[in-house]
């Protein structure tokens, strides 16, 4: 029998059932990937890291994440749940306060991330995937018709942006009232933009729930099999770009608040930063342990 440690981490919370959940399994290489989808199938969540073996000298550690679906290049909150579980594993040899670098493979590529220790709690930070922003092939009431939201929804003066290297969409909202309120028709949005493989469409408003926030997002991605996600940290760097393309952050402004998830029962929350030295932004997140079992599967 091949036994393997699973763990549900809420990651982009510091509460309990906040946030978004995701499994990991910090065991992996004993696995094919045949049984990683069927764990992340059985994990039932929007998706599942495996922590395994780097190929690569550059990296210290590598992440497979699946959607109870398929397999996804990169996955934020994934990334922020497996880090946190790995420190709470004392993976990372976290001691006194302080930062620990992690170099991290993916399919996005070697992102170099940092675990802190502070005061007890562990923050992650990660660097985000490149972005390769365009505008989108439809915009504003033909992008409305398409998707089956009303044209009041979506910002006139607005740009809707393509994020090419993950393929995120990213849609300024005329306010947080209206997105709020919305209920999306996941089928349609399957049958108009599936042959696309669009992963995630981000709809974003600059008025918050809290009043700490700069952003509110919704996040939905109904062509992996997750219909909204709770909370998305792999967008994050393309919503803190388009809401500057926007106009609904200062451009210069170097750090933000993002907060998601409230209107569907698990709010979280993470800061977004752009390191002018590197030329990308990073992410910090907090997280909390949910449970911690092991796995028994066939040999």
């Amino acid at each position: 029998m091949k036994e393997i440690d699973v763990h549900q981490v809420d990651a982009f919370t510091d509460q309990l059932f906040g946030g978004n959940p995701a499994g990991i399994v910090t065991n992996a290489d004993i696995l094919a990937d045949e049984e990683m989808q069927k764990i992340a199938r059985e994990m039932n969540l929007s998706e599942t890291a495996f922590v395994l073996a780097p190929s690569s000298e550059e990296a210290d550690t590598r992440l497979r994440f699946f959607t109870p679906n398929e397999e996804v290049r990169f996955c934020g909150h994934a990334t922020v749940g497996a880090l946190f579980q790995l420190a709470t594993l004392n993976r990372f040899n976290l001691g006194e306060p302080g930062d620990n670098h992690v170099r991290v493979e993916t399919k996005a590529g070697i992102l170099p991330m940092t675990v802190s220790n502070r005061h007890g709690r562990s923050e992650i930070t990660f660097m985000a995937p490149k972005l390769d922003i365009t505008p989108y092939r439809l915009q504003s009431a033909d992008f409305a018709e398409a998707f089956g939201v009303p044209a009041a929804l979506i910002e006139t003066d607005g740009t809707i942006l393509l994020d090419k290297n993950l393929n995120y969409v990213y849609v300024p909202a005329t306010s947080l009232a209206l997105l709020g309120e919305q209920a999306f028709d996941f089928g349609r949005i399957r049958d108009q933009f599936g042959e696309e493989k669009i992963v995630v469409f981000c709809f974003f408003s600059k008025e918050t729930v809290d009043a700490t926030a700069d952003l509110h997002a919704r996040g939905l991605a109904p062509n992996v099999g997750v219909d909204e996600d709770p909370f998305t940290g792999s967008m994050q760097a393309g919503l803190m770009y388009a809401a500057q393309h926007n106009g609904y952050v200062y451009p210069g402004k170097s750090s933000i608040v993002t907060e998601q998830g409230h209107y569907i029962g698990r709010p979280g929350s993470a800061q977004v930063n752009w390191d002018n030295r590197a030329g990308c932004f990073s992410v910090t997140a907090g997280a909390k342990a949910v449970f911690s079992t092991t796995m028994e599967l066939p040999s």
